[in-house]
C-alpha cells in the first residue's frame, strides 16, 4: 500500500474549515451522496510548494446518516479508521467523527467536504487540512462506487456485549453495514498485548436472518474468505450476530446498538 503516509497522517488531522454544529442540525438538506459503499482510487495532498499522490486500498460506507472508512497501515502495523455522522448543508457534506483508531473523538470536530459526483462515484476536496507540525495542505480524493444493495441491517453499530472468550479481555468493536458491504474495527487485550484489527468486504443478505460476509481485506491472518453469520434485529436499534469461529469451533454471539 503506497498510502501509508496518508493514513498515518489522517488520524492526526485537525480541520480549519469546521462549521458550527448547531447550524448543521438545524436545517438538514437532502444528501448529496446516495447511501452506498465506495472504494478510494487515489488521494492527492497539495502543499504550498509540492504535491503528493497516494493510491490506498480503503473502503468507505455511507448509510442511515452515518459513515465509516477503514484501511490497514502496513508502515505502522495498525489500522486507520473513522466513523461518525454525516449531513448535507448549503451544497456541502459535513462529517462529524465519533470514533477513530484512538477511540472516542472529542466533540466539536467537523470536516467540510466539497463533493462532485462522477460517472464512477464522486470526488471530494477538503481545504486547509492541518498536521501536528502546523503545516497545511488541501486534500483531494477520488472514490468509485461498489455494487451492492441495502439490507435491513444497514447503519453504524457499536458492540454492547458478547459472550466471554478465554484469553480475550476488553473487547470493543465498531461496525458499519451499507451498500452491500461491511467494515469493522475492533480492539482487545490478552495477558501481554493490546490488539487492533480491521476488516471489510461484501455483505450478502441471504434472507431468513442469514448473511454471507465475503471478507476481502483484513489484518487478521486467515480472515479473508466467506463467513456465514446469523443476524437478528432486536427492535429498530439493536442487532445480534452469531457465527462459528472456524479455528476453535466456538460459537460467538455479539450484540450491537445503533449509533
Amino acid at each position: 500500500m503506497k498510502t501509508t503516509t496518508f493514513l498515518v497522517a489522517a488520524g492526526l488531522l485537525a480541520i480549519s474549515c469546521a462549521a458550527p454544529q448547531e447550524d448543521l442540525v438545524s436545517t438538514p438538506e437532502p444528501p448529496i451522496l446516495e447511501d452506498g459503499a465506495y472504494s478510494l482510487d487515489k488521494s492527492v495532498w497539495t502543499y504550498a510548494d509540492s504535491t503528493a499522490t497516494f493510491d490506498p486500498q480503503q473502503i468507505k460506507i455511507y448509510a442511515e446518516g452515518r459513515y465509516m472508512f477503514a484501511t490497514w497501515n502496513d508502515e505502522t502495523g495498525s489500522p486507520s479508521i473513522g466513523a461518525g455522522t454525516v449531513q448535507t448543508k448549503n451544497g456541502k457534506l459535513y462529517e462529524t467523527p465519533l470514533y477513530n483508531a484512538n477511540g472516542i473523538v472529542d466533540s466539536g470536530t467537523v470536516f467540510e467536504l466539497n463533493i462532485s459526483k462522477t460517472t464512477r462515484g464522486f470526488e471530494q476536496e477538503i481545504k486547509g487540512m492541518q498536521l501536528e507540525d502546523s503545516s497545511t495542505f488541501d486534500l483531494y480524493e477520488s472514490w468509485s462506487s461498489l455494487a451492492g444493495t441495502a439490507s435491513p441491517y444497514d447503519g453504524l453499530w457499536q458492540l454492547s456485549s458478547r459472550n466471554p472468550i478465554e484469553g480475550v479481555t476488553d473487547f470493543k468493536e465498531i461496525k458499519m453495514i451499507g451498500g452491500g458491504h461491511f467494515v469493522w474495527y475492533h480492539t482487545w487485550s490478552d495477558d501481554s498485548t493490546e490488539h487492533a484489527d480491521v476488516g471489510y468486504g461484501a455483505f450478502i443478505d441471504n434472507g431468513d436472518g442469514n448473511v454471507t460476509e465475503v471478507a476481502q481485506a483484513g489484518s487478521i491472518e486467515g480472515y479473508e474468505g466467506e463467513w456465514s453469520i446469523d443476524y437478528t434485529k432486536v427492535g429498530a436499534d439493536m442487532i445480534q450476530q452469531t457465527y462459528i469461529n472456524t479455528e476453535t469451533g466456538e460459537e460467538i454471539i455479539q450484540n450491537f446498538k445503533r449509533l
